[in-house]
């Protein structure tokens, strides 16, 4: 399994860092800006937006901690319950309330920028590892920022600082920064369940390097501290009911348990087959079934791609098979995704990057519009989280 040492070459500065992170800033700007408008148009106000979904969810849990009791209906199966959501970020968010004495929503909002800049900075340091040029970094790091699903990068969901903490624990992973990757792969373990992805993928990684003796003892730094985020989130959550698997429990009611893709074939069935859909025109269908089946073919044109790292395969490859093989609600795996994104982009990064500047201002320029508008009708008129 090929990891990346130090490559002085491809190592980018601060500056081109924060360039990246400034570009992403600006596209988004973009569309959350569209999104409001498009949102006010719609007739609501921008705290009834950002309080949807996910977003209420995880500025509820900040601000009044979580329940004490799982819900059940009356067939006795768990009922919604915020205690599916993982604590870092509510945490993060109420730490900035105390501290700045902002509004809630504002904290959140805050948190998920800061965060998708310094994601949009560890990107970019990806794609630089793979042998890109700066260019196709920053083109990397702007078709990610106007990717039909980037809004989770701009309210207060998790996606964005998730998205930090996979791509620097990757950066730390490619360059053998062993006990650094496992200390943000624990973080990111507390932010969301899907880390298991990153977890495996370090695991292997380190492993393998263990079984070559390569690096001496020294990844055994990033598989000791690399699950506990997770497990202790799991178990936090759990004390908060009084039962260790009370994350578990709670999570049924939305449809998460691994399932090895039944459900997910089912949908896929019906959405082909137009059986059983209510609104057979709603874009999302198509969305679902494109990304399902260009993500299975982007992670073997990555494979076949020697220049990029076997760990950023390993990536990709496991969080489709966790998409697919969990069921859950089918319009929100293009936002599952959205953290793995960047490494799929990889394959597309150079040709737009080869693209005149003017032809690129309006692509990303034109994507952010696009996302925002889509964002708008994703989070106020369409049914089910997305």
């Amino acid at each position: 399994m090929k990891v990346v040492s130090r490559l002085v070459p491809t190592k980018p500065g601060s500056r081109e860092a924060a360039r990246a992170a400034a570009l992403l800033l600006a596209v988004s700007a973009v569309g959350f800006t569209v999104m409001l408008l498009v949102n006010r148009h719609l007739g609501h106000d921008v705290r009834w937006l950002l309080h949807r979904w996910d977003s209420g969810n995880y500025l509820y849990v900040a601000e009044r901690g979580y329940p004490d009791h799982i819900p059940y209906r009356s067939d006795g199966t768990p009922d919604y319950s915020r205690l599916a959501f993982f604590p870092l970020v509510p945490a993060l968010v109420r730490g900035l309330h105390l501290v700045t004495r902002m509004p809630y929503t504002a904290a959140g909002v805050l948190l998920s920028w800061c965060a998708a800049a310094v994601a949009a900075a560890g990107v970019y340091r990806l794609v630089r590892l793979c042998g890109r040029g700066p260019g196709a970094g920053y083109a990397c790091v702007a078709l990610w920022a106007c990717s039909p699903y980037a809004f989770a990068l701009w309210v207060p969901y998790s996606e964005a600082l998730f998205s930090a903490l996979l791509a620097w624990t990757m950066v730390a992973l490619l360059t053998r920064r062993w006990l650094l990757a496992g200390l943000l792969c624990a973080l990111a373990g507390a932010v969301r369940p899907t880390a298991t992805v990153l977890i495996a993928t370090l695991v292997l990684t380190a492993g393998w390097t263990l079984v070559r003796r390569r690096d001496g003892p020294r990844p055994w730094l990033a598989l000791v501290p690399a699950p506990l985020g997770l497990l202790a989130g799991w178990l936090f959550l759990g004390s908060r009911v009084g039962r260790w698997d009370g994350w578990f429990e709670a999570e049924r009611a939305w449809g998460q348990s691994f399932d090895f893709g039944w459900g997910t074939a089912h949908v896929l069935r019906d959405i082909v087959l137009y059986r059983g859909l209510h609104g057979a025109d709603d874009v999302r269908h198509a969305a679902v079934l494109a990304l399902v089946l260009l993500t299975a073919l982007g992670v073997l044109a990555l494979a076949l791609d020697r220049a990029v790292p076997r760990p950023l395969v390993l990536l990709v490859a496991g969080a489709w098979v966790l998409m697919v093989a969990t069921p859950g609600s089918p319009f929100s795996k293009p936002r599952f995704m959205l953290p793995f994104l960047p490494v799929l982009l990889l394959l597309v990064a150079r040709p737009f990057a080869r693209a005149p500047l003017v032809v690129r201002v309006g692509l990303y320029g034109g994507g952010a519009v696009v996302s925002g508008w889509y964002a708008a009708g994703l989070l106020a008129l369409f049914p089910g989280s997305p």
